[in-house]
């Protein structure tokens, strides 16, 4: 699923999901303001160290999407993730969720719409663990790129959570 198709997205730039994660996070304000004045410094929250980050992404597929989703997943290594192996296992991770939500769910328990919520946001995973190879000069950049996929992960763990609660059918 393309973010223009995903039914969270408001246009083709503006990804809903990834706002409130970064509000909830405490990275965006929610509503709009006048910008801050040169020399004004603000406290933002910084964005964890990304061995930090990336090691939760590895529990996350290991515990959850190794179990709920596709237990063909490859085991993420999560006492010194490769990021590179974290990307593929993302994509893999997502396209695992999309193939068995478009293709298997008939469930008369009315989850189907709940699994497309978590499909779209495994993509927002991938695709931000994706942009990371974009940011590889600014370190900051590709730091805060993981964190995005971390929250959209975590997201997608909670919405399973919430409102699902069962593996997928095989």
């Amino acid at each position: 699923m393309q973010p223009e198709h995903c039914p969270f997205h408001r246009r083709d730039d503006v990804c809903v999901p990834t706002a409130r994660l970064l509000a909830q996070a405490g990275l965006l304000e929610t509503a709009p303001r006048a910008p801050v004045a040169p020399g004004v410094t603000m406290d933002v929250p910084s964005v964890p160290p990304r061995p930090l980050t990336l090691a939760l992404i590895a529990q996350h597929i290991n515990t959850w999407g190794r179990v709920v989703i596709d237990p063909t997943l490859p085991h993420a290594e999560d006492t010194a993730p490769e990021e590179r192996s974290l990307r593929y296992t993302l994509q893999a991770l997502w396209e695992a969720a999309g193939q068995a939500t478009r293709g298997s769910i008939r469930s008369v328990d009315g989850t189907a719409p709940e699994w497309w919520r978590v499909n779209c946001a495994l993509q927002e995973a991938q695709a931000a663990a994706h942009r990371t190879t974009l940011a590889s000069s600014d370190g900051a950049q590709a730091d805060l790129w993981w964190y995005i996929a971390l929250l959209h992960l975590g997201h997608a763990r909670t919405l399973w959570k919430d409102h699902i609660g069962h593996t997928l059918p095989q």
